[in-house]
């Protein structure tokens, strides 16, 4: 049957828009799941001394621990890439912080869950196997490769790290903060706003607490080799501080549990090497 003008017009602008829209779905899946590649850090093993003797009674005693190669990333997973996880995945972002979500900044309010979950789409999309770091490569990289210290940069003010500071106790009323320290936010700052450590790593103290992959369990004095936390727990271990972090919460050998369903900490990367 032969298709009259208006009909041929007709068939032509619904294929037209048929074609549009399809691309345009395509193109916003494409959006939707692109993901940069983390940059990592290859950090080189070796022994150090875990924990601190005058410090919580959890940080107790100082124990020789021995760790492997591995890779830890360099930044902090960021707002703007785990939200391509969600719109990749039909999940909500977490509970939207009173500063809002801004793109460049770390990704905060997660769950233990949430951290895991990401990682397995990360490595699913990337053929990749990064996991959470364990709790010693944490304390290890903040101690720039084991060295003995209460705070990552030594004595005195922190120098590149954002904690509690006279910002945010203008902001909040604090006053459990760093005096006379002000590192420009009073909340979390974009990653990488402030000189890495000497092995390249930035914000492993300050801007936000990290999850790390470990069930929470009590030290012992013995000797570990790669320690990978309790088989099981109820309470999953956090480190690294946050910008709210005061003096005491912001040492090198403090430790934070919490259940895994508890929604504040973010998280960054790590990656074994065979």
């Amino acid at each position: 049957m032969k298709l009259t003008t208006l009909g041929n017009t007709r068939l032509i602008t619904f294929l037209l828009v048929s074609i549009l829209s399809f691309g345009l779905k395509r193109a916003e899946t494409e959006i939707s799941t692109q993901v940069e590649k983390p940059e990592m850090v290859r950090v080189k093993g070796g022994s150090f001394m875990m924990g601190q003797t005058d410090g919580e009674g959890d940080e107790r005693p100082i124990h020789k621990v021995l760790l492997n190669d591995f890779y830890i990333g360099k930044y902090e997973v960021t707002v703007a890439a785990y939200r391509s996880f969600c719109n990749a995945t039909g999940r909500d972002m977490p509970k939207v912080p009173e500063w809002g979500w801004i793109d460049d900044h770390p990704i905060i309010n997660t769950t233990w869950y949430d951290a895991r979950d990401y990682i397995v789409w990360l490595n699913k999309t990337m053929n990749e196997t990064y996991r959470l770091p364990t709790e010693a490569e944490f304390e290890y990289v903040m101690r720039d490769g084991g060295k003995p210290g209460v705070y990552p940069w030594g004595d005195g003010l922190p120098k590149n790290e954002n904690l509690a500071d006279e910002s945010l106790k203008e902001s909040t009323g604090r006053t459990n903060v760093w005096k006379n320290h002000n590192d420009g936010f009073a909340f979390t700052a974009p990653v990488g706003s402030y000189a890495p450590n000497a092995l390249g790593v930035y914000d492993i103290n300050g801007n936000i607490w990290e999850w790390c992959n470990d069930w929470y369990y009590e030290y012992s004095s013995n000797e570990a080799d790669n320690p990978k936390g309790a088989a099981t727990g109820d309470s999953k271990v956090g480190r690294g501080a946050s910008y709210d972090a005061d003096p005491w919460h912001s040492r090198t050998a403090s430790r934070a549990y919490v259940e895994p369903t508890f929604q504040r900490p973010g998280f960054r990367l790590a990656k074994s090497i065979d």
